[in-house]
């Protein structure tokens, strides 16, 4: 198997020699034993921006010592201990660096010295770093199909193209109730972002500022934009969240700002894509990202295939890139990475990160909400995944043409997803990125009866601003049910006043998303409960979910 849309490694260049007669690189992971530099948690302003100081802290995150950078001198060592060795990347996160040379005994030397740990080969380029491998992998970048005319849907006017996948979602609410991503802070990995800069699908973004940093980890370069590489992947991804024609093409995240980082080369597989991922989140939390969309995955590495994995690694512990995805989640930021296309593979599971347990991972649905052929769950220890869905089958795009146009892939579901997301947590910003996830999840259409193939279901951004907020209910429960006493001392009945809803089933969450109760599917829609004895006196919400819908309610235990 391959990453969802096999992208690997470009490094930086390693010497003057001419293309054709490059010879063999290495890259090797040097993890070492310790931090004893001379920087403290008091220096904090010297490694961090005060934006992400704020983002801890607003969460009630502290600082640790995966916060303070790598000691300089150990890095100096490395690089003085062998000539011709070079820096790639550095991770405060896990300690280590990754180094590239051209010389594989220089590993010897390395892993000789007293603060080093491990050494690790992460990457091989046996025609050299800018060298194709000699068996690539066949192109597997969804293509983005032109759309003849332009289609319309009712109510479909202002997002033209894009209202269908943003209004399965519910996700045009939060935007008609003045919600569209400002302020927030979303991060794009990926392999390229081709012609973003020159598309009038974004032209509101150069306008208004909002592309507040790029960088290309996988060529140590600060140019995103490469029209030699010809893939617009990251550019598609971008225009579910950015892209900006209204009456054409509108995205779920129009008004957010945007960090667009390449960790991916298309020209090879292999795990220096993790390094060049985690150096990405290292970056979007020191500049203060809220939320970081990653449409990559991994499973396969067919240029170095004995680090490849296998579906007992999907454990969210044992890639490097799962762990990175979950450090950055304790640092306060919202991780949506897709789950994979490989559900009619003989792989057949979701690839990594989407297997760790704090990233919200994404598969696909058609615009009815049934599966469309992501990769499966559950991890190998048994969660749940993918955590949500959203339309992933006939996705609409910005094409490479600035055009839309219509794709398939989970690729397409997460920045459709993470878009939503962010303009919820916009609305309701003080919510932490792990109760933002358990309200998505809990507001999701099939979070009463989750499986599989589509997790929690396709998210309701209506029903989770009506609960954070208190406001009009999506499902008017009154014309459907009513329950009594409210206030209640811990106990309280429900009646349908639908004698065709037979079987039920109800959750009970405190105002920050935190379960309380859970029930088993009831046979009766009528029903009483003492699930509030035990719980402290205050407001909770109630959601009764049928086999098709969701009502939600306020009620107060006294």
């Amino acid at each position: 198997m391959k990453p969802i849309f096999f992208f690997c490694l470009f490094i930086l260049s390693l010497l003057s020699t001419e293309v054709n007669a490059l010879p063999p690189a290495y890259a090797f992971r040097v993890k070492f034993k310790d931090k004893n530099g001379t920087l403290t948690f008091a220096d904090s302003l010297l490694f961090l921006t005060q934006k992400s100081l704020d983002r801890r802290s607003k969460q009630g995150l502290t600082l640790d010592s995966t916060d303070l950078p790598v000691v300089p001198a150990y890095i100096n060592q490395v690089m003085t201990s062998a000539s011709g060795v070079l820096l790639h990347n550095v991770s405060k996160w896990f300690n280590q660096i990754v180094v590239i040379t051209i010389d594989s005994t220089k590993v010897t030397d390395i892993a000789a010295l007293p603060m080093v740990e491990s050494v690790k080969l992460v990457a091989r380029y046996p025609n050299g770093v800018y060298k194709r491998s000699a068996n690539p992998s066949p192109e597997k970048y969804a293509e983005v199909m032109p759309i003849e005319g332009k289609r319309t849907r009712p109510g479909s006017s202002y997002y033209g193209l894009a209202y269908q996948q943003i209004n399965i979602m519910h996700g045009d609410y939060l935007h008609d109730n003045g919600f569209k991503g400002e302020g927030m802070d979303i991060a794009v990995f990926d392999v390229n972002f081709r012609y973003t800069n020159t598309c009038n699908a974004f032209d509101s973004l150069s306008a208004n500022n909002q592309i507040k940093d790029v960088f290309n980890f996988a060529k140590d370069t600060a140019y995103v934009y490469s029209t030699a590489i010809a893939v617009e992947h990251g550019m598609n991804v971008l225009g579910c969240m950015a892209g900006n024609i209204p009456g054409t093409y509108v995205g779920t995240a129009p008004n957010a700002n945007f960090y667009l980082y390449i960790t991916e080369d298309w020209l090879t597989e292999q795990p220096i894509e993790e390094d060049n991922w985690l150096s990405a989140a290292e970056r979007a939390d020191s500049l203060g990202v809220y939320l970081v969309n990653s449409s990559l995955g991994y499973n396969i590495y067919t240029d170095l295939p004995s680090a490849s994995y296998t579906y007992t690694d999907m454990n969210g512990q044992n890639s490097l890139i799962a762990r990175a995805a979950n450090k950055a989640v304790s640092k306060g930021i919202f991780i949506v990475n897709a789950q994979g296309n490989e559900g009619a593979s003989a792989w057949h599971y979701m690839l990594t990160p989407a297997d760790a347990d704090s990233v919200y991972s994404v598969g696909s649905v058609d615009g009815s909400g049934l599966w469309a052929g992501s990769g499966y769950g559950p991890t190998f220890d048994g969660r749940i995944k993918p955590d949500g869905c959203a339309m992933g089958k006939s996705s609409m795009l910005i094409g490479g043409n600035c055009l839309p146009g219509t794709s398939n892939g989970s690729s397409f579901a997460s920045p459709m997803l993470c878009g939503s997301i962010a303009c919820l947590w916009q609305s309701t910003p003080s919510l932490t990125a792990f109760q933002l996830r358990r309200i998505v999840r809990m507001c999701s259409d099939h979070y009463t009866n989750p499986n599989n193939t589509i997790g929690y279901g396709v998210p309701n951004f209506e029903l989770a601003h009506s609960i954070l907020t208190g406001t009009s209910e999506v499902r008017n429960i009154d014309f459907t049910f009513s329950f009594y006493p409210n206030p209640c001392d811990g106990h309280f009945t429900v009646r349908s006043y639908d004698p065709s809803i037979e079987n039920v089933a109800y959750s009970l969450y405190d105002l920050s998303g935190k379960l309380i109760y859970r029930s088993e599917k009831l046979s009766n829609a009528n029903f009483s409960s003492d699930a509030l004895e035990q719980v402290a006196a205050g407001e909770y919400v109630l959601l009764i979910s049928t086999f098709s819908k969701t009502y939600s309610t306020r009620i107060m235990r006294k």
